[in-house]
């Protein structure tokens, strides 16, 4: 299958949100900012849309058992959450509306919902954009990976009277996968505080040498006080169609949510969105894991390339995700230089200073692309630098 993620195709001219943005108009622009994959969604899951496409009405519809039955199998086959009912599970039309619709169900205007920082760049996007308040907890560099610094994160939570915890398992951008401890952690101090959890569990599938840990399994507390948000659009290169679902097995935590859901009309499926899903959960298995492999690969590749030839450049060791966050600051430089010499190079990285109250030198890096083009990124870099 290694054959199938090498193959380089040509995403412009096909509305890519991705390839669209050349700032520096190179003739040969790679560009690493947004988190899709340039590796093609996988046969199963065009052939489950295609078959739906042969009979020639797309009206009104609601998922069936099927849909439903695929997302249990999958959460019980990939996660191990057996306890799961079809109750516990509604359809989202993407993690991050979901997001909003939960912190508009927890919080009211001018409520503090505590973010890890660095962190992913919409979620303070929705939480300033629906009157809450930002609040963060800094995750701490130990020289090896990126940690909680939990004497931090319950005194931010505390002192800025926080009504809701944002996490994000595993995170964008460090590529952390949370261990069992640090999520049990993280549980008690929401629960000593009477905090609510949002979970976006989008990244739950690229997680390498683990199996991922849903963050309502680590408790009885998290099991009735999280909402939780999960996607297979990451895992299988499906942006475009929009499809996620949430899983919220308190009931009355459910109602509440959903009823949020529900007045905003954000929440109602597509049709086709719908068929994808169950194709991508029903055959994908293999391919998922044959994709992790292949992740983990250029992710290691690329750390490993920092290491060797720019050890001054902090780069956490990869446990999932397809996201590297590159700290140049021990090299002394900004992100505006950065950015500028990558772009004259055809490069193009997200600007680590969007990513949640960050610092200056970081940037963030989607290695996400077949390997012969992840090697061309190197040799430009080196170039560069």
């Amino acid at each position: 299958m290694t054959e199938q993620f090498d193959q380089i195709y040509d995403r412009r001219g096909y509305n890519c949100i991705k390839w669209s943005r050349n700032p520096y108009d190179h003739p040969d622009f790679i560009p690493m900012g947004i988190a899709d994959m340039d590796i093609a969604t996988p046969d199963f899951v065009i052939d489950g849309i295609r078959k739906r496409l042969d009979h020639p009405m797309l009206g009104y519809f609601r998922p069936d058992e099927r849909f439903f039955q695929a997302i249990l199998g999958w959460q019980k086959e990939q996660y191990g959450t057996a306890d799961l009912s079809r109750e516990d599970v509604a359809v989202q039309t993407s993690v991050l509306g979901g997001v909003a619709s939960a912190v508009r169900a927890l919080t009211e205007p001018g409520d503090g919902v505590l973010v890890q920082a660095p962190g992913y760049f919409n979620f303070a996007q929705v939480i300033n954009g629906l009157g809450r308040r930002l609040v963060t907890t800094r995750l701490v560099w130990d020289g090896e990976m990126y940690r909680v610094d939990l004497e931090q994160m319950e005194r931010q939570a505390v002192e800025n009277h926080v009504k809701a915890f944002l996490l994000c398992s595993p995170h964008n951008p460090t590529g952390r996968v949370w261990s069992r401890e640090e999520l049990e952690a993280m549980a008690g101090i929401c629960r000593r505080h009477g905090i609510p959890v949002i979970a976006d569990e989008i990244w739950a599938d690229l997680v390498f040498d683990k199996a991922h840990i849903p963050f309502h399994s680590v408790s009885e507390w998290a099991a009735h006080n999280t909402i939780s948000l999960y996607a297979p659009t990451k895992t299988f290169n499906m942006a475009g169609i929009t499809i996620a679902y949430s899983v919220v097995k308190n009931p009355e935590l459910r109602e509440r949510f959903e009823r949020e859901c529900q007045s905003s009309h954000y929440n109602l499926p597509n049709l086709l969105s719908a068929e994808a899903l169950t194709a991508a959960y029903e055959s994908g298995a293999e391919w998922k894991k044959e994709l992790c492999a292949y992740l983990k690969n250029n992710t290691e590749l690329a750390a490993e390339f920092f290491h060797q030839n720019y050890p001054g450049v902090i780069v956490p060791a990869p446990q999932g995700t397809y996201l590297l966050w590159l700290d140049f600051r021990p090299m002394g430089l900004g992100s505006d230089g950065l950015l500028e010499r990558f772009g004259k190079a055809g490069l193009y990285f997200n600007d680590g200073r969007t990513c949640i109250d960050y610092g200056d030198g970081c940037l963030r890096m989607n290695a996400a692309m077949p390997r012969p083009r992840l090697l061309e990124v190197f040799r430009r870099i080196g170039e560069v630098l």
